[in-house]
C-alpha cells in the first residue's frame, strides 16, 4: 500500500478498474434529477446521466460528494496511518472543497489531508491525477506529490466549442441579451476553463470555423507536451477526424487520442460541446 493516498472525485471520469489499477480512491459526484439526488456511477451509471441530459427533457443540476462519503474515505485514511492528497474538480464548476474541508479539519490531528483544486475537469483533471498516483507507486511523499500536482496545473488548458447558449448562459459569463445577439448573428464562442471557471475566448463568426479557431488555440503554444480532443454523447456537427488530422500536421510524434467527457461537462456546456485538452509539460517556457 502507497504511503500516500491520493483522492479525487468522479468528474475525473476514471473507471473502477482505471482506479484500481492506480490506487485512486474516487468520491462519487451527486446529481438531482428532477426531485431525486443520485450517486454517480453507484446509484445511476455515468452512461444513463449521460442518455438524460442529451434527451434535454429533465432537468440535470450537479451536486458535491455526499458528506458521508467524504467522512467514510478520510477515516479510511486515519485508519491505514496513511496521508492523503484529494485532487478535485475545478471548484469553479462545482463546489466540492468546502465539505471535504469540513471533514478534514474534524479530523485534525489524526491525519494529514492535502486538498488541491485542480482548476480542470474530464480528461484534464484524469490526467493530473494519473501523474500523481504514479508518483505515489514511486514512493514520493506528499510534499513533492503535491507540488508536481501544482506545477502540472499551471500547465493544463481545457478549451470547448458549444452552440448550446443555454446551458452557457447559467455555466459561463454570457448575459442573455449576447446570447440572443450572438444567435442572430450566427457568432459562436469558445469556451476555456481558466482558474477553474468557464470564460469565453474568442468568437467564431460566420467566416471562420471551429476546426480553426480550436486548431488555432493550439498552434499558439511554443511547446506542446499532450493533446487529447473531447466529444461528447450527442453528434457536434463538426468534422472532429479533420480537426485531428489538422492538429496532427503540426504535431505528428504526438498521440491525439478522441475521449468522451462525462456528465459534468454535459451539464455545463452541453451534451454536443467539442473540447480540446493541452498540456504544456513541466518545463514549458523555462
Amino acid at each position: 500500500m502507497n504511503s500516500v493516498r491520493i483522492i479525487t472525485d468522479s468528474a475525473a471520469e476514471l473507471t473502477p478498474d482505471e482506479a484500481k489499477a492506480l490506487g485512486v480512491s474516487v468520491l462519487p459526484l451527486r446529481y438531482a434529477v428532477g426531485n431525486t439526488i443520485y450517486k454517480q456511477d453507484r446509484d445511476i451509471s455515468s452512461d444513463r446521466l449521460l442518455e438524460i441530459i442529451s434527451q434535454g427533457n429533465t432537468a440535470v443540476t450537479p451536486l458535491p460528494p455526499a458528506a458521508e462519503d467524504v467522512t467514510a474515505l478520510l477515516e479510511g485514511v486515519v485508519r491505514a496511518g496513511q496521508v492523503a492528497l484529494f485532487v478535485h474538480v475545478a471548484d469553479g464548476l462545482l463546489p466540492v472543497a468546502e465539505p471535504i474541508q469540513e471533514v478534514a479539519q474534524g479530523l485534525f490531528g489524526r491525519a494529514r489531508i492535502e486538498i488541491v483544486d485542480s482548476k480542470s475537469v474530464s480528461y484534464s483533471l484524469k490526467r493530473i491525477v494519473d501523474t500523481a498516483a504514479h508518483a505515489a507507486v514511486q514512493g514520493e511523499g506528499l510534499a513533492e506529490i503535491t507540488q508536481l500536482v501544482r506545477g502540472m496545473i499551471a500547465h493544463v488548458y481545457t478549451l470547448f466549442y458549444t452552440e448550446d447558449f443555454e446551458r452557457l448562459e447559467k455555466t459561463v459569463d454570457i448575459q442573455p441579451a449576447q446570447a440572443i445577439l450572438a444567435t442572430i448573428l450566427g457568432v459562436r464562442p469558445l469556451v476555456v476553463l481558466e482558474d477553474g471557471r468557464l470564460l469565453p475566448l474568442e468568437k467564431v463568426t460566420p467566416r471562420t470555423t471551429p476546426e480553426d479557431k480550436l486548431s488555432d488555440f493550439i498552434f499558439e503554444f511554443a511547446e506542446v507536451a499532450e493533446l487529447a480532443i473531447l466529444t461528447g454523447p450527442r453528434p457536434q456537427g463538426l468534422d472532429v477526424e479533420e480537426l485531428r488530422q489538422r492538429i496532427l500536421q503540426q504535431y505528428p510524434t504526438l498521440d491525439l487520442p478522441v475521449v468522451s467527457y462525462g456528465p459534468l461537462v454535459a451539464a455545463s456546456v452541453g451534451p454536443a460541446a467539442l473540447g480540446l485538452f493541452v498540456y504544456e509539460g513541466l518545463h514549458a517556457g523555462w
